[in-house]
């Protein structure tokens, strides 16, 4: 079960650095090699491994009691990475559609 929670706090921390990166690559550097779409497949594919992996430790907090609340605050520290992802995102949006980089 503690490989399972570091898992969930590895890819939540993990998930968050890689996303700010390409956050950084695409404000720093105008947008190179097409930015963009690799922002894009790398949110659809973060999505779909941490919800597989949320669901999963989501089903482990009922099935092991034992672990329960460090259970439920790694799926806290996973769900915090959702207002993040939508703020970049927005940010992406903003600065395409009014042509500004930083």
């Amino acid at each position: 079960m503690k490989n399972l929670i570091l898992t969930g706090k590895i890819t939540a921390a993990s998930s968050f650095v890689i996303g700010t990166l390409l956050l950084a690559v695409y404000l720093y550097f105008d947008n190179p090699y097409n930015i963009t779409q690799i922002g894009l497949g790398y949110i659809i594919i973060t999505f779909w491994i941490n919800l597989i992996l949320l669901v999963i430790l989501i089903i482990s907090a009922f099935v092991s009691p034992r672990f329960k609340i460090e259970i439920l605050k790694t799926c806290g520290i996973m769900l915090l990475n959702i207002p993040i992802a939508y703020g970049y995102l927005l940010l992406v949006i903003w600065s395409l559609d009014s042509g500004n980089t930083f």
